[in-house]
């Protein structure tokens, strides 16, 4: 099947199952959704694999917010998204266990997708950024033999990340990486094995059973392996040969989900623009408790400066009641605005502000 055959197929398997048409370009993937619907700005796609071969799979849609306004309706629509289940939240499950369970048929391991959960949230450097995010865990999703936990061989046919996406792989408290293939674009460490997460930045298309990545409970050693890098170079022809069950099933979902989160988003936006018209455009804004007011940002400085200007990044996690990934993405914009710092010791991230380093002149 050619690539342009494999693109139509699953945008009419996307249709399907969305009930929505397609919008002008069905050359372009990204073009799938609701006439209203605008695009998000970005897709992440994490993936965080654990000791027992379980993982993580978190969808996050993001938007930008260019004004107090747009910031206040994500706030009331964060808000019912986090309380009340949505047909948009049950769409998301019903999916992920149709996914899981053509998993389950093809590599004949008992599979299910398990603690469902959802969130949405406010963050970037000038609060300028909504981010939707829905996860589930998937049991067996890896195979473990020994030490050792591999990812990608349920990627028959190879992955296609599409512009605007990323796909991060994460490394669960207890692992480390022991090679990835392909290279990935970026890492958290300064070697593929020092590293917390992998990612690569769309258009990719990843060559058979990748991306690949093995990881390890076996502790760091002054020698790691150079990661190879040509197996799995992305191809820019044909698709590669194999039956795609994954690749179709899954961008279907990502393309799905994206368009849909967008339809409730901006369906949601122009009824509060709406009633506002109709109370004679007056707006009120909601009460929001202090520690919201604080951009995410703030709110780790702060953290970092009450517990002496360091922490462990797992404390963090626990402390915000956050994610993993979105506590992994901040802390690497953050890193990038020199805003704060991040030191790899043993299995573990250490945060610190500046001037409080391990071994810096400051520390107390």
């Amino acid at each position: 099947m050619t690539r342009d055959a494999a693109v139509c197929t699953l945008l009419v398997v996307t249709v399907l199952l969305a009930g929505v048409a397609p919008a002008s370009g069905l050359g372009d993937a990204s073009s799938v959704g609701t006439a209203d619907a605008p695009s998000f700005s970005s897709v992440h796609f994490i993936i965080t694999v654990h000791e027992d071969g379980s993982a993580e799979w978190t969808f996050q849609y993001r938007t930008p917010l260019e004004n107090d306004s747009q910031r206040a309706d994500f706030r009331e629509f964060a808000a019912r998204f986090e309380n009340e289940t949505l047909a948009l939240y049950e769409d998301f499950r019903d999916r992920a266990r149709a996914l899981v369970a053509d998993g389950e048929n093809v590599s004949s391991r008992s599979m299910n997708a398990t603690d469902f959960s959802r969130s949405a949230y406010i963050t970037g450097l000038s609060n300028n950024l909504g981010v939707v995010e829905m996860s589930f865990t998937w049991t067996n999703f890896a195979r473990v033999a020994g030490d050792r936990v591999r990812v990608g061989a349920l990627f028959e046919g190879g992955l296609y990340v599409g512009a605007d996406q990323r796909l991060v792989i994460e490394a669960g408290d207890g692992l480390r990486f022991a090679s990835v293939r392909p290279h990935p674009d970026s890492m958290s460490g300064q070697t593929v094995a020092a590293s917390d997460s992998v990612t690569w930045f769309g258009p990719i298309e990843f060559a058979d059973e990748r991306p690949q990545a093995t990881l390890t409970t076996a502790p760091l050693t002054t020698t790691t392996a150079t990661t190879p890098t040509t197996a799995g170079t992305p191809t820019s022809g044909a698709a590669p040969a194999g039956p795609p069950w994954l690749v179709s099933v899954l961008l279907a979902v990502v393309l799905v989900l994206a368009a849909v989160v967008g339809a409730v988003w901006w369906r949601y936006r122009r009824e509060e623009v709406a009633d506002a018209g109709g109370a004679g455009g007056a707006t009120t804004e909601p009460a929001v408790p202090d520690e919201e007011l604080l951009s995410d940002e703030d709110r780790v400085r702060g953290l970092l400066e009450d517990h002496g200007g360091r922490m462990r990044q797992v404390q963090i996690v626990e402390e915000t009641d956050w994610s993993k990934s979105k506590v992994s993405m901040l802390l690497s914009e953050m890193e990038d605005a020199d805003e704060i710092s991040r030191l790899r010791i043993g299995r573990e991230n250490v945060v610190s502000l500046p001037g409080h380093e391990p071994g810096s002149e400051r520390e107390e």
